[in-house]
């Protein structure tokens, strides 16, 4: 594996070696630029002083207003690096080439495995910038929250908190979106059953006409139940909310229909008719709360950042926004000098976007060694590792002790950096599960946490095979009832059935199985919860 590596990395950088630097092969790198630290961002400004601490109080403010609205805890962190520009030929410089062409863009916010960055141009106040970059950001904060709600709701609660508004006590949010409105006016609405079903990989993405309903009738639904005069009690409303983004009713969409009418006070073709009056007769009023106690902006760490530094950060975002050659090749020549974690962070997700993800493995190995604390990192090294080891279900399998030492590892450290994440206890009941010998310690651990944990089935699941290699049958037998309860999937309950004959000696009943254990709605295999990220959008 590390020959194959090795070969792979000498004649890639052999390949590169003829690039030819362009004419200014990192644009910005001549102006002068400010680092500035603030709890959650770091900032890489070419502007003043004062701009740059209000975009990251801006920033701070919008993080702080949507997870206190939503009661979230940011489950796995992941480093956040913003680059205002303060020219905007640097920063077209930088934008994506799918994205260039005859859009105007003034920002882009993209999240990676390692780390997410955002680009603004000069005009990063104007409300059209400010509103890209926070929607945005808000499915960032969604990930980093562990949620992985249906798209109608991502795109609709990004869109309500992209209008944020800031003065010197208040946070404004949920404010009118003019073309939302218009197109609303303008368009029949879509049934509300079809908006819930829209699935990401779905081909009507492609569609600008569809796109631009989904989001305007996605923000309008959220709107008129969290702000409407609608009369439905706030804590029904929620309720309504958390059943739309459980994994079960994403599978199994009647159960939201089911819930609409004692949830809602009305079943889908009543909100329909209510929606559509909303829409055209409705006066769109946002919310108006008191500036969340933060650090004053005036406390963010600032220096001035050198010349060396900026080439590698440059290089850094050409190479995650434009797949620069030349950009990687600086990056590849600089290791070759000195040894950066953060380098082979990039390099490590760079590989994982182009499919080779034994590189990615090595390059996170390589910033682990040379002393990176990215949880995002010790994350994707888990989630790597376990989908090596976890790729169907086996009663027999026992781990081998070097990769249960090292996946232990890298959980430790990712749980001692994100206490309060959920795949990360989920992954550890399952390396205990198959383990040479499971850790009691590290069971107890990850009981402690279960009632916090999003995936409680596959879990429990994992829980159930530590109580057979502990040798106690009953407690086992025990458990898989008390997984029949809790809302299992197909898979589990393949598993679950596999599992209790082996447990009671007889054959499989297949009138118990699934039909289909291992392949979900659009292909995916079933697998146990490995590490996984949020799917693209």
């Amino acid at each position: 594996m590390r020959f194959r590596f090795l070969l792979g990395l000498i004649l890639g950088f052999l390949s590169v070696r003829t690039v030819a630097a362009p004419p200014e092969p990192f644009p910005g790198l001549g102006r002068k630029w400010t680092h500035y630290q603030s709890p959650n961002f770091e900032l890489y400004s070419g502007r003043s002083e004062d701009d740059s601490r209000t975009l990251l109080e801006q920033m701070e403010l919008l993080r702080a207003l949507f997870l206190d609205t939503f009661k979230m805890p940011v489950r796995i962190p992941q480093p956040v690096t913003i680059f205002a520009f303060g020219s905007d030929k640097d920063f077209k410089a930088y934008i994506p080439p799918d994205k260039r062409g005859s859009a105007s863009y003034d920002g882009f916010c993209l999240t990676h495995p390692d780390r997410t960055v955002i680009t603004m141009a000069p005009g990063w106040s104007q409300d059209s910038t400010s509103q890209i970059v926070y929607h945005e950001y808000i499915h960032c904060i969604q990930h980093m929250a562990e949620e992985h709600p249906p798209p109608w709701y991502n795109e609709g609660v990004a869109e309500l908190f992209s209008t944020i508004k800031v003065d010197k006590k208040w946070v404004t949010f949920g404010t009118p979106l003019p073309g939302r409105i218009l197109t609303l006016r303008q368009r029949k609405l879509m049934p509300i059953e079809r908006l819930f079903a829209v699935p990401y990989d779905s081909p009507s993405w492609r569609e600008e006409e569809f796109i631009s309903l989904f989001y305007a009738e996605s923000w309008a639904l959220l709107h008129y139940l969290y702000f409407g005069e609608n009369r439905i009690p706030p804590g029904k409303v929620s309720l309504f909310l958390r059943l739309a983004g459980a994994p079960e009713v994403q599978e199994r969409p009647d159960l939201l229909r089911a819930n609409a009418r004692e949830l809602l006070g009305m079943d889908y073709p009543e909100l329909e008719k209510a929606l559509d009056r909303y829409t055209h007769t409705g006066t769109y009023i946002g919310r108006k709360v008191e500036r969340p106690a933060l650090p004053a902006k005036e406390t963010y760490a600032m220096r001035l950042a050198t010349a060396d530094e900026m080439t590698l950060r440059l290089a850094e975002l050409a190479v995650r926004f434009t797949d620069s050659a030349y950009a990687k090749l600086a990056i590849l020549n600089r290791l070759e000098r000195a040894p950066e974690a953060r380098l082979n962070e990039l390099l490590g997700t760079e590989a994982l976007h182009a499919g080779e993800a034994d590189v990615a493995r090595d390059r996170w190995l390589q910033a682990v060694e040379q002393g990176s604390t990215n949880v995002a990192v010790f994350r994707e090294l888990g989630r790597l590792e376990s989908n090596l080891v976890f790729g169907y279900f086996d009663l027999d399998y026992r781990m081998p002790a070097e990769r249960c030492t090292r996946l232990r590892t890298l959980l430790d450290k990712s749980l001692a950096a994100a206490p309060e994440q959920s795949a990360g206890y989920e992954m550890l009941a399952w390396v205990e599960a198959t383990a040479p010998q499971p850790d009691v310690a590290a069971v107890i651990r990850v009981q402690q946490r279960f009632n916090t944990l999003k995936n409680k089935p596959r879990t429990l699941l994992a829980l159930t095979l530590v109580r057979i290699r502990l040798g106690k049958t009953e407690e086992a037998l025990q458990m898989l009832d008390d997984l029949a309860k809790i809302g299992p999937d197909d898979w589990v309950k393949y598993c679950s059935e596999l599992t209790r004959a082996r447990l009671e000696k007889r054959p499989v009943d297949q009138a118990k199985l699934p039909k289909s254990p291992g392949v979900r709605a659009g292909g995916i295999v079933m697998r146990p919860p490995t590490l996984e990220l949020t799917p693209p959008h």
